[in-house]
């Protein structure tokens, strides 16, 4: 087994916005051990599984904003430098490739949240303004969505977790990105006390 812990974030210890201690290929590598462990937990199978895609080019990036009419937030951009999208990096939800923020199944189901009224009236009592995010990742089988704040609104980089209501907020994206593996922690944790082997 592959120790998640040692020598990584804690909820406690995380860097601010302002002072990151790793770079993104040293998140995503201790991410992805944290997942491993959480595949090698689920012997039953309860969840899918997949590696980190490839890094997107700078060319694709760009590419990618200028269909979009805006530069990505910084800590989602370069999340895609490192790696364009990841299917199923917590649960059944997917980091959004360049692909999918231009269209597909997944943006179809992360723009779900932002167009159903009951939907966009709960976000508002929370704080979260539909027409100022964008789908960053989702789900095709949940309602969950992680919302990233555009550029020029008051919402600019931060990432809101959506399930038909604001879950929680995040400063950006790789906040968002961190806490998510926090919950996968807990999930493994989860599975081995309920679901090892008797």
């Amino acid at each position: 087994m592959n120790d998640t812990t040692a020598g990584t974030p804690s909820e406690d210890s995380r860097p601010s916005q302002g002072a990151r201690e790793l770079t993104w290929p040293e998140y995503i590598g201790w991410g992805w051990m944290i997942v491993q462990a959480r595949m090698e937990a689920d012997w039953t199978g309860l969840w899918d599984y997949a590696l980190p895609h490839v890094h997107a080019t700078e060319e694709t990036v760009t590419n990618t904003e200028a269909q979009l009419g805006f530069r990505l937030p910084e800590s989602y951009r370069g999340f895609l430098l490192t790696s364009n999208g990841w299917p199923c990096f917590y649960q059944d939800m997917t980091i959004f490739s360049t692909s999918d923020l231009l269209g597909g199944d997944l943006h179809k189901a992360g723009q779900i949240q932002l167009e159903l009224p009951e939907c966009v009236e709960a976000m508002a009592a929370g704080g979260v303004i539909a027409a100022d995010h964008f789908p960053v990742a989702a789900s095709l089988t949940q309602i969950d969505v992680a919302l990233m704040g555009k550029p020029g609104t008051p919402a600019e980089g931060t990432v809101s977790w959506v399930r038909g209501e604001v879950i929680e907020r995040y400063d950006d994206f790789l906040d968002y990105y961190l806490s998510m593996m926090e919950y996968n922690k807990l999930d493994t944790a989860d599975i081995r006390e309920k679901d090892a082997p008797k």
